[in-house]
C-alpha cells in the first residue's frame, strides 16, 4: 500500500512557473512509493485550509513547495501534529532549505528517499515563531524595500540592496542574554536559528538548528574594507573571527531597541518594536534534511 504525501505548493513563490499537472507528474516519477495530494495556497485563510486538508488526507509526509514564508506558514499550521516536513526550494532565496542542506529540488527528492529526520528548534520571539533568521537593521530594511519592488526573485533583492549597503548607520541595542546585560552598537543585529541566508552567506556557521540554543550576531563594519572582509568571511564560514562581528550563544535573550530600528522575522517585516524577548523552543518541528545538513558547522568544543 502506497504512503500518502501532502504537497503544499505556493504557485507565486519566487519565479516559480511549475504548473499543477507538471508537479503531479514529477511527484509520481520521483516518489513512486507515495500517493501525492497537491494543495495550492491562495493567500486567503491558508493556515486553516492547510490544517483541514491535513485532517482530510492524514498524510505520512508533508512537502512544502515555496520559500521561507511558505515553509513557516505550513509549519505553524501543523505545529500541533507530529508529521515529517520536507522543503522543496521553489522560493526566491530559500534560506531555510539551504540550512537543511537542500539547495535544489533534486536535493529534496534525495532527502525523502534517504528519510534523514531531524528535530529542529524554533525561536519564540514575543508572540511569533522564528524558524530561520530574525534581524534588526540592514537586512530588515532590505526586506521592507523588497516588499515594494516589482519582482520577487533574487535579482530584485540584490537591486534593492545596492542603495542600502553604505547608508545604514550603527544603532545601539541593549541585550540581556541569559541574565547578563550588555550594550552593543551594530548596523545589523541578527537572531539566528539557521546558519546561512538564501544567498549562501554563512552568517552563523557554528550555530546548529538542533542544539537547543540560538545565536545573537552583531555586525558593525565601519569601512568599505570591513564590508569586503565581512562578505568574504561569510562565504568562507569564518565571520566570527572578524573584528566587525560579535556572537553570543544563548537560550533566552531580551533586546531593547531604543532607536526604533526596523525588524523582520523570516522575511516578514515586524515594524520597529521597542523590545523583543527571544526564547528557544527545542525540537519544535521534524524536518527531513539532506546528507549536506550542517556540513559547514564547526566544532563548538
Amino acid at each position: 500500500m502506497r504512503k500518502v504525501c501532502l504537497f503544499v505548493y505556493n504557485p507565486i513563490s519566487g519565479d516559480n512557473t511549475i504548473e499543477r499537472e507538471e508537479l503531479i507528474e514529477k511527484l509520481d516519477l520521483k516518489l513512486p512509493e507515495y500517493e501525492a495530494q497537491v494543495f495550492e495556497t491562495t493567500g486567503e485563510d491558508d493556515a486553516i485550509k492547510i490544517k483541514m486538508e491535513f485532517d482530510r488526507v492524514r498524510p505520512d509526509l508533508v512537502m512544502i513547495g515555496g520559500g521561507d514564508g511558505t515553509v513557516k506558514l505550513v509549519a505553524m499550521a501543523l505545529k500541533e501534529v507530529e508529521v515529517p516536513l520536507c522543503i522543496v526550494p521553489l522560493g526566491s532565496a530559500n534560506g531555510l532549505a539551504k540550512c537543511m542542506g537542500i539547495n535544489t529540488v533534486e536535493d529534496a527528492w534525495e532527502a525523502i528517499r534517504n528519510f534523514n529526520l531531524h528535530p529542529i528548534d524554533a525561536i519564540r520571539i514575543n508572540d511569533e515563531i522564528c524558524l530561520h533568521m530574525a534581524d534588526f537593521g540592514f537586512n530588515a530594511n532590505l526586506v521592507k524595500k523588497f516588499e515594494s519592488v516589482d519582482g520577487r526573485g533574487m535579482l530584485a533583492y540584490i537591486k534593492s540592496s545596492l542603495s542600502e549597503i553604505f547608508t545604514t548607520e550603527p544603532k545601539v541595542y541593549r541585550l540581556n542574554i541569559d541574565g547578563q546585560s550588555r550594550e552593543v552598537a551594530a548596523k545589523m543585529l541578527v537572531i539566528a536559528n539557521g546558519d546561512q541566508y538564501g544567498t549562501g552567506a554563512l552568517i552563523n556557521c557554528r550555530g546548529k538548528m538542533d542544539d537547543g540554543k540560538f545565536e545573537i550576531i552583531a555586525l558593525n563594519p565601519e569601512s568599505a574594507k570591513d564590508y569586503i572582509r565581512m562578505t568574504l568571511a561569510m562565504f568562507k564560514g569564518d565571520l566570527e573571527e572578524q573584528n566587525s562581528s560579535n556572537v553570543f550563544r544563548c537560550e533566552t535573550c531580551e533586546i531593547e531597541n531604543p532607536e526604533e530600528v526596523e525588524f523582520q522575522i523570516d522575511g516578514e517585516t515586524m515594524g520597529k518594536p521597542s523590545k523583543v524577548i527571544a526564547k528557544i523552543e527545542k525540537a519544535a518541528f521534524q524536518f527531513l534534511t539532506s546528507k549536506q545538513y550542517a556540513a559547514c558547522q564547526k566544532d563548538l568544543s
